[in-house]
């Protein structure tokens, strides 16, 4: 039977990694969902990175998401010299609303900041945190827009750096324009998701879903939860979002580091509830952007991410302009079967599926019944055009593998990210017949069953029609 992995990787593309030998490796590794972040790169390094995704998923005839991640209402500084670092006491200049490249006068660093209002938000005493926190800054004085700071916490200081101050950001729009050059652009070039930075509320979904159509698009939104208003906003966003995301870099300084394992958790299960994925990232494996190994706690940090019932993971740094690459998604994918295996594994329950009036539900509390009453049974066949179907399955946490068939390559796209699921091209079929043979060819090429093994099967009838799932079949593969 197929060894197959539950819980999915993503994985950011950059300098390290977008090249087409590259990604063909990332997927031959274990890559589900190629992240490609807007707030770094440009237009022609992005074309490459969608272009070696879709060469590697037809060489290997797996199907890959590609996730743009949309920069969002974020504060960062502009350019600073390679290899910059900052100590305890040095001075840093901030000139908001400026876009001039870092200098230094006297021993003094000047740095700008793209947010013109940050100045009537700070004040004398108030913290700056660079860089997902890593680098602390106080706030000394405040002259017109030059911001006066000395650092209490140093460390290496990278161009484009976020730049976080608690309550900072109140007037910045939920999408900038950059952010719609971006939307056109994963529009034009079919991404399967868009992942809005900085969530708020349920308001800026809605803002950025207005501009994926005005953009003449339909896409996708997972909603990253970073913000302290997106806490408590959280059951408004989840309603309107396809996914949501625990961005706990951000987070992290938002709220500090012992808040943030209580919110992962609360955040997974409203989302679960939701029937929604979940993607924890942010520092998985991070002592991998220079090692070739992880350290135990990042290697507990993912574990506990599984047995939290995550249905993916994201690397960033890590993939994006780490030294090993595919020696990352190697561990990730490592790590990750090991936490799903034996007595560990049997931490991620099934999720209870609320039944409405909607067939597809029930047939899918129904499957998660029949597979729980027959043991015998190997694993679970779907047939969906929508991928619906697919998504609700994933949510039930069967312990056999799911393989869900479907005939558009965008909808096996986006099956890619959801937990449990085997997205694999199939034509409809056209009668019961037809359905059957492709259903005994999938099981036994693509999940390595045997003659006489029972499966479920599960779809819509009449076949091939998109009809909401409404059919559920125990079926043995002849001898």
């Amino acid at each position: 039977m197929s060894d197959q992995r539950r819980a999915k990787i993503v994985a950011t593309l950059g300098p390290a990694s977008s090249d087409p030998e590259s990604v063909l490796d990332l997927v031959q590794a274990g890559l589900d969902v190629a992240r490609i972040n807007f707030s770094h790169g440009d237009e022609d390094s992005w074309l490459q990175a969608v272009d070696s995704v879709r060469r590697a998923q037809a060489r290997t005839g797996k199907p890959v998401a590609i996730l743009g991640d949309l920069q969002g209402p974020k504060i960062r500084i502009g350019s600073v010299p390679d290899g910059t670092e900052i100590a305890r006491g040095d001075p840093v200049d901030i000139i908001a609303g400026s876009d001039a490249n870092a200098s230094y006068d006297g021993g003094r660093l000047t740095v700008s900041c793209n947010y013109p209002a940050l100045v009537d938000e700070l004040e004398i005493g108030g913290r700056v945190y660079l860089r997902d926190g890593e680098l602390d800054l106080l706030v000394e004085q405040i002259d017109g827009n030059r911001i006066s700071t000395t650092v209490r916490g140093g460390g290496l200081l990278t161009a484009r750096a976020g730049l976080h101050a608690p309550g900072a950001g109140k007037s910045l729009p939920a999408v900038t324009a950059q952010d719609r050059e971006h939307i056109g652009f994963a529009v034009r070039h079919g991404f399967d998701f868009l992942a809005l930075s900085f969530v708020r509320s349920a308001v800026d979904l809605a803002e950025a879903g207005a501009a994926v159509h005005a953009a003449g698009g339909e896409i996708p939104f997972i909603a990253k939860i970073e913000t302290l208003s997106a806490i408590h906003d959280l059951q408004e966003i989840i309603a309107v979002s396809d996914g949501v995301m625990v961005a706990r870099g951000d987070l992290g300084v938002e709220v500090g580091p012992a808040e943030v394992p209580v919110l992962q958790r609360r955040i997974i299960d409203a989302a679960g509830r939701a029937l929604l994925p979940v993607i924890i990232a942010t520092q998985m494996l991070e002592s991998m952007v220079q090692r070739q190994r992880p350290t135990r706690a990042e290697a507990s940090d993912v574990a506990n991410a599984v047995w939290d019932g995550a249905d993916a993971l994201m690397l960033s740094a890590e993939t994006a302009v780490g030294r090993h690459p595919v020696e990352v998604i190697d561990m990730m994918d490592d790590i990750i079967r090991r936490a799903e295996s034996g007595d560990a594994g049997r931490t991620a329950v099934a999720r209870p599926i609320e039944l409405k009036a909607d067939t597809a539900r029930t047939v899918a509390t129904a499957v998660a019944a029949a597979v729980e009453q027959h043991p015998q049974v190997r694993a679970v066949i779907v047939f969906t055009i929508s991928g619906r179907s697919g998504r609700l399955i994933s949510h039930v946490r069967l312990p056999v593998p799911v393989l869900v068939l479907a005939p558009e390559d965008t909808v096996l796209q986006r099956l890619a990210l959801m937990w449990g699921v085997q997205p694999h091209r199939c034509p409809p079929p056209s009668d019961i017949e037809q359905m059957l043979t492709e259903v005994e060819r999938a099981s036994i090429d693509a999940l390595g069953l045997n003659p006489g093994d029972q499966i479920v099967l599960t779809g819509g009838f009449p076949l091939g029609q998109g009809e909401p799932t409404n059919f559920l079949k125990l079926h043995q593969i002849p001898p």
